[in-house]
């Protein structure tokens, strides 16, 4: 609204006056006309005739340039570049709805114009973020960045186990074990939560190894001030099979799992000489509760995106939505989501080369032709 080189200061113009305003109390058009900076006109659509020929009839230039924004800020925001003489018209014939601002200057000149907000890599596209509601966050903040609308529908949710008498019992026994095997951050937070819960501190752990399947698990141990003795290069379970078994020979493991997932990493370690122990920390359940609204909207084909971070999370949504997710685009977040995404009958458009979710929006902006 300013600019160094045309306009040092605005003002704000309503385009709308009071019907019953008594006559010569309305705007004086000839000081807007001559006022030496940029004119901002609120409410000012359906009027824009109006006040437009009155500050031409004020003095100021036909050729002054104009910008439209209608609804700024937002997602769908758009733009027009007309002129104050062909505001009116210009109106008229997109039939420009509120709301909507009006600026009238130089700043509007549309060679000049700074349009960063409709030049982000995601504008104009609508992601849904499927994560549990806890874990969105992150996720939801990187897409508002990169300008997309953003729609969150967890598909499933994450809780503490129905029973701590297994993880219990492991806590008190941590001195037996040689390694304590993370495949998620939720397994960390729920083990070590519970740990402290119990009257423990880290000193617990003693002598014991770390070992996490990927930087976010990673990071959820530095939470706790722990350093992960072991990170696969690659962030999935046979990858950390793979990296622990050189120390796997006549070691005892203890895997703080997930009530669902699949067996190869305690399978894959038995088979190196491991002693291996594993017990739930967390629960996963699918969601059944579906907003009606979004379902309507994956149905006609307004959802851009569908984020698929978890093989469990690509099942519940084939439940919740089942043939509506042909209407949008699959990013998977590895290439074992995508096989799963394939065996539910559907095709994933991107799928991450990082096995993070930072890795499934990289895959979107490349599948836009957005390099990242």
């Amino acid at each position: 609204l300013t600019h160094r080189d045309h306009a040092s200061c605005v003002a704000f113009v309503t385009g709308q006056q009071k019907c019953d305003k008594p006559e010569g109390d309305g705007l004086d058009y000839g000081a807007l006309a001559s006022f030496p900076g940029t004119l901002v006109f609120y409410m000012g659509i359906t009027s824009a005739p109006k006040w437009s020929r009155a500050l031409i009839k004020g003095g100021k230039s036909a050729e002054t340039p104009v910008a439209i924004v209608r609804r700024c800020s937002f997602p769908d925001q758009e733009s027009w570049f007309t002129t104050l003489g062909e505001v009116g018209a210009l109106v008229k014939q997109t039939k420009v709805r509120p709301p909507a601002v009006v600026i009238v200057g130089d700043v509007a000149r549309e060679p000049t114009a700074v349009n960063w907000f409709t030049s982000r890599p995601l504008f104009g596209k609508t992601v849904l973020v499927t994560r549990p509601a806890q874990q969105s966050q992150g996720m939801v903040a990187r897409l508002n960045g990169l300008g997309a609308e953003v729609r969150v529908q967890p598909a499933i949710e994450i809780s503490e186990p129905t029973d701590w008498a297994p993880v219990d019992d492991v806590i008190e026994r941590l001195s037996e074990f040689n390694w304590l095997v993370f495949s998620s951050n939720n397994g960390v937070h729920y083990f070590f939560e519970r740990l402290l819960a119990l009257g423990h501190d880290m000193r617990r752990l003693g002598g014991v190894q770390l070992a996490a399947i990927g930087p976010g698990t990673v990071e959820a141990l530095a939470e706790y001030s722990l350093k992960a003795d072991l990170q696969p290069d690659e962030y999935r379970a046979e990858a950390l099979a793979a990296a622990l078994a050189p120390f796997a020979a006549g070691k005892r493991f203890f895997l703080a799992r997930a009530s669902r997932g699949r067996e190869v990493l305690a399978e894959m370690l038995t088979a190196a000489g491991a002693v291996v122990e594993q017990a739930v920390v967390y629960e996963s359940r699918d969601v059944t509760s579906v907003d009606e609204e979004l379902a309507v909207e994956i149905g006609a084909g307004r959802i851009d995106w569908v984020t698929v971070t978890s093989s469990a999370i690509a099942r519940s949504l084939a439940k919740m939505f089942g043939q509506s997710l042909t209407k949008t685009k699959l990013a998977a977040i590895s290439p074992l989501t995508a096989e799963v995404i394939r065996e539910l009958g559907f095709e994933p458009a991107a799928v991450a080369e990082t096995y993070t979710t930072d890795g499934v929006l990289d895959a979107i902006l490349w599948a836009e032709g957005q390099a990242v």
